[in-house]
């Protein structure tokens, strides 16, 4: 599959084969927007979502990630989530230990890993 791009509100998604790259805000304004073109990519087998340029996340852009899991759950997908420091500190703050159908692979040594 050829790369391709989207911007999406203070948001720009990239995707080719097995991987899709999301940076700068994720938030309430453009969460479901970005859910909604990422579970449309989700395929059988195991894909990388790079958010390593993110730099805000907010509950909502949570919430996506939540979606995300048990979207790919439903498929037969494993997404690997590579976080950036913004992205590993939400999580962190909301108590999160982990979410169904990803891989957190968070930039931080006292997280999780790779719950299921």
């Amino acid at each position: 599959m050829e790369g391709r791009s989207e911007e999406l509100t203070g948001c720009e998604v990239v995707w080719s084969a097995g991987c899709i790259t999301v940076s700068g805000e994720i938030d309430f304004a453009n969460a479901r927007v970005i859910g909604r073109r990422m579970v449309a990519l989700l395929i059988p087998g195991s894909i990388v979502v790079d958010c390593r340029e993110v730099t805000f996340l907010d509950a909502a852009g949570l919430r996506m990630f939540a979606d995300l899991g048990r979207a790919a759950i439903d498929v037969g997908a494993v997404v690997h989530l590579q976080s950036s420091p913004a992205v590993s500190e939400t999580i962190k703050l909301c108590g999160v230990q982990e979410l169904p159908g990803l891989v957190l692979d968070r930039d931080d040594a006292d997280g999780p890993r790779s719950p299921r």
